[in-house]
């Protein structure tokens, strides 16, 4: 059987969408000018992931999306605040850099945990971390100094609508991943 490598995730609706890319592009100036390498997330892939799936076979694409739209059912559209910038592991040893959920990460992982239990009817085991609400603006290959040496100094990217969740299929090439959506849920609706 053939698979594809999967994961659930959301977007904030388009005027937050370029707050956030104005943090992303205010970032990559002040790393660029610091001698960061980095490979930056292009704004279309921009979204916060609820549940990765891995290497998923495509007879799965079918129940994994009933499952996904039995959880968005379940949930209201979010108001979702995402400001700061900060990075995983630590702020010292940044390896991705990303953009902090400042409000509604309560609603995000609710929608999480549904998916969660969604995904566990249908066999899949739990995911392997708990849920952290996180926008990757970029994973660094290497960096200079921490954290606070590429802070933008305005980091709030204000209050978006997260209206939907997505199951993408995630195509991994050289200059990064291509997202294609394979399926889609509104929140709150029977979709």
């Amino acid at each position: 059987m053939e698979t594809v490598r999967a994961f659930i995730g959301c977007t904030l609706d388009l005027g937050a969408t370029r707050k956030v890319q104005e943090l992303s592009r205010a970032t990559r100036a002040l790393a660029d000018a610091a001698g960061w390498d980095v490979r930056w997330v292009p704004a279309p892939n921009l979204h916060f992931t609820l549940r990765f799936l891995g290497d998923i076979d495509q007879g799965l694409i079918e129940p994994v999306a009933e499952a996904m739209r039995s959880a968005a059912k379940a949930t209201p559209t979010l108001l979702v605040g995402v400001g700061g910038l900060a990075s995983f592991p630590d702020r010292d040893s940044p390896k991705v850099l990303y953009a902090d959920v400042s409000r509604g990460h309560e609603g995000l992982a609710k929608l999480a945990e549904r998916l969660e239990t969604a995904l566990g009817a249908i066999g899949f085991p739990k995911a392997d971390r708990p849920f952290v609400g996180h926008m990757t603006l970029g994973r660094v290959r290497s960096s200079r100094g921490g954290l606070g040496t590429i802070t933008p100094p305005a980091t709030d990217c204000g209050v978006g609508t997260v209206a939907a969740v997505t199951l993408y299929r995630s195509d991994l090439f050289s200059k990064g991943a291509e997202y294609i959506a394979l399926a889609r849920a509104p929140l709150g609706t029977d979709g």
